[in-house]
């Protein structure tokens, strides 16, 4: 006999309880073998099978299901898939095995306690995440619902907004939203002070105005480096042309300090960077840097949305990885590393190299012979002062070759 559950139905419950289900809801949950569940729901369960709470650790949890028999009821708060357990399950169990009956979620009750269209707000978790995973999303008059993970998040965040400079940013956490005791604090960032406050809380926060917006690349200032980087107004340039969406894929190849993966993944919500570099104090100084920014990967699992460092040789260090949208190489080129670059990436990806050195540029101007694309050198001098003067100072030119991958064709120019 098969262990395997017959059937998942994973339905949303809001703080109000099963008590403020629908009937199809409550039927479902009244027929079910095994119903897992907060044991802050128990009481209100009425059901003829097993209720039990959810497994320690939670990422036990679908091998808990897998060896259940029969039909399964998972409560899940407000929307399962909006940051919920359900896309987990629905991945690892199917589409056809999953039954999904959403609730009311907690963003939709914060941003009507805030008189907040919610299409305006950015969503966000950090729900067993790093809270540093909300620093893509502060900006100007931005409005941001989070999904925290425990009573000490909203300290936490505040004064992470406090160390980035957003110390006059508006708080207001919604303590157990939807429930009977619903509560609320409001304080700026820095001068928040509350404590007493529930596990499950939505914390709304507004971003002033007159925070000035960090743009398509960050200063040079903001990463930790041993002084060999790719400097802004390249890396913008470069950014241009990798086209960063949300859930794409990038090969960040000869990766040094992490500078263009992270400037990617700031642009590409959901996005994959694997950053390989074969020094290791490279890889220190790319996490560190990725962990400040805020696009670490929430686990260790190589499919986890962010910064992935690899720290490994070329080309063995991309042997396995996901197939990229997008690759950029800023150290090892060599005409073998292009060619196979060329082969893995995606069709309708783009490849952006950039060459420093004559031997370098020498081989990206071979591949630009051979397979078209956009070669261009660039300069970039600034303003300097010279004596009681100023004058302009110039980097090392960079060459940069952009190929784009055709959609029909194994290759092709742009």
């Amino acid at each position: 006999m098969s262990t395997a559950p017959q059937n998942i139905t994973i339905i949303g419950v809001t703080e109000a309880g099963c008590m403020a289900l629908a009937p199809d809801a409550l039927a479902c949950i009244k027929a079910a073998d095994h119903i897992f569940a907060s044991k802050r729901f128990h009481a209100t369960i009425d059901t003829d099978g097993i209720i039990e709470s959810w497994p320690t650790p939670f990422s036990d949890l679908t091998t808990k299901l897998e060896a259940t028999v029969g039909n399964i009821v998972i409560l899940a708060t407000g929307d399962p898939l909006w940051f919920g357990v359900g896309s987990s399950l629905v991945t690892h169990f199917g589409h056809d095995r999953c039954v999904i009956m959403p609730a009311v979620s907690g963003f939709q009750m914060a941003a009507s306690r805030m008189r907040w269209p919610l299409a305006d707000c950015e969503t966000v978790t950090v729900h067993g995440r790093p809270v540093t995973g909300i620093i893509p999303y502060l900006y100007p008059r931005a409005r941001l619902l989070v999904l925290t993970a425990n009573a000490q998040s909203a300290a936490d965040i505040a004064a992470l907004l406090v160390d980035h400079g957003y110390g006059s940013a508006h708080i207001t956490v919604l303590g157990d939203i939807g429930g009977e005791y619903e509560t609320r604090f409001d304080a700026i960032a820095s001068a928040w002070a509350h404590a007493d406050i529930s596990d499950f809380h939505i914390l709304a926060i507004t971003v002033p105005d007159h925070i000035g917006a960090t743009g398509m690349a960050l200063s040079d200032s903001l990463f930790e480096t041993d002084g060999k980087m790719t400097k802004r107004d390249l890396r913008a340039s470069a950014l241009a042309k990798l086209s960063p969406f949300p859930g794409a894929v990038l090969w960040d190849v000869g990766a040094g300090s992490g500078a263009v993966s992270i400037d990617f993944l700031r642009h590409a919500p959901r996005g994959k960077a694997y950053a390989i570099d074969r020094d290791d104090a490279q890889i220190k100084r790319a996490m560190a840097n990725a962990r400040r920014h805020g696009v670490s990967a929430s686990h260790d699992s190589p499919d986890a949305a962010g910064y992935h460092a690899i720290h490994a040789s070329l080309p063995d260090g991309l042997f396995g990885l996901p197939t990229p949208d997008a690759i950029f190489i800023g150290g090892g080129l060599s005409p073998a590393l292009i060619a196979l670059c060329q082969q893995q990436l995606r069709p309708g990806g783009v490849l952006v190299a950039h060459a420093v050195t004559l031997e370098s540029e020498a081989i990206l101007l071979s591949s630009w012979q051979a397979t078209k694309g956009d070669l261009t050198r660039i300069a970039v001098n600034h303003a300097d002062p010279v004596g009681g003067y100023h004058g302009w100072r110039a980097l090392m030119p960079v060459t940069q070759w952009v190929w784009r991958k055709n959609i029909n064709t194994s290759g092709s120019s742009l």
